[in-house]
């Protein structure tokens, strides 16, 4: 079981951690593999799907493997590129053959959606004014604050 947990000390409005997007490749088949490393991975619960920016498809040399929609609010925007990748985890976890959006960002090379998230436990708490981000894989409990309520 892989845990990450992030601590700062004050309230963050998003939770950034680094990640490692994969060439679509066989992982355990004792070839090279190419890989980039995301130093600005961001978590996004509101994302259903993962996305990956222009920058990394080109230095890992993805084949597009379709189109793809983006939905937001009211919306639904056409999206040229998507690939197949595996995806590394901070927790040390991979998530094998993740399909993944392009999109365009100038601070993330990627957003972590609920296509990930949903593999796990994801929890956010921030006492004391600090925040603190844990994850892990896979979900082990359900987490259910009311039941400490005093």
């Amino acid at each position: 079981m892989g845990i990450t947990t992030k601590r700062h000390q004050h309230v963050v409005d998003c939770v950034v951690t680094d990640s490692y997007v994969y060439a679509p490749t066989d992982l355990w088949g004792g070839q090279k593999v190419k890989r980039v490393k995301i130093q600005r991975s961001l978590w996004d619960t509101g994302a259903s799907t993962s996305l990956i920016s222009k920058r990394v498809s080109d230095v890992l040399g993805l084949t597009p493997i379709g189109g793809s929609c983006i939905s937001g609010y009211n919306q639904c925007v056409d999206v040229k590129n998507a690939y197949l990748v595996h995806v590394g985890l901070p927790t040390g976890d991979i998530v094998t053959d993740v399909i993944v959006t392009e999109f365009d960002s100038e601070d993330y090379d990627m957003v972590i959606g609920m296509d990930i998230i949903s593999k796990g436990d994801f929890a956010i708490t921030n006492k004391d004014e600090k925040t603190t981000f844990s994850f892990r894989v896979p979900s082990v409990e359900e987490i259910d604050f009311s039941s400490t309520v005093h």
